[in-house]
This record gives structure tokens, sequence and C-alpha cells, in this order.
């Protein structure tokens, strides 16, 4: 097995075996890296940079908010729903724009749920 194979089944054996409140708290980390890059790359003028790290924004976000139980999470779920879509507009703006304002406003938001 190659090094980098080793590190694959590292890190899938690592979300496994965490709880579900350590993975959500991942994928608030992998969003907030991804869209500080793209903004990094929006200021660098490096647009497939910026497209690239938004979809990886967008699609961690995106798997949040399919995984909430709106039934059993109740108004929590229904607020981190709205906040999830929010964050997803603000991406779509910030893509199309190459606007660093919406990206900025994902970054305040993520840093509070992360918290």
């Amino acid at each position: 097995m190659s090094l980098g194979n080793y590190h694959k089944e590292y890190l899938r054996n690592e979300i496994s075996t965490n709880n579900q409140s350590r993975l959500i708290l991942m994928m608030y980390d992998g969003a907030i890296q991804s869209a500080g890059r793209a903004l990094n790359c929006l200021k660098k003028s490096d647009i497939a940079g910026k497209g690239k790290n938004i979809q990886k924004c967008h699609d961690i976000v995106n798997e949040l908010s399919l995984s909430l139980d709106l039934e059993k999470g109740g108004e929590v779920s229904q607020r981190l729903e709205h906040l999830y879509e929010f964050i997803l507009r603000q991406l779509t703006l910030a893509n199309i724009k190459s606007d660093p304002q919406p990206l900025e406003s994902v970054l305040s938001v993520l840093n509070i749920l992360n918290e």
C-alpha cells in the first residue's frame, strides 16, 4: 500500500470513529478553510482557484444541510437550515460576481457556528 493510500485509510478511520458532533466540527473547519482559500484566490485574481474552493465549501455546506433532521431537531434545525441556505446563496453570489463581501459573510457565519 502506498503512503497516499495509508493516509486515506487513516482519514477514513478517523472519520468513522469520531462521534457526530466531531464530524460536524470537521466539516465546519473544511468549509471555513475552503471559503478562506476562495477569498485569497479572489484577491489574487485566481478565478479557477476561487471557483474550485467555492465549490468545495458549497458541497460541505450542502451536505450539512441535507443531514439536518427537521422533525427531531425542531427550531434549531430550522434555523440551521436557514443559515445554510443563506451561505449557499452567498457562495453563489461570490462565484458569479467575484465579490469578496459574500465570502466574508460566509466566513463570519461559519466561524460563529464553529464556535
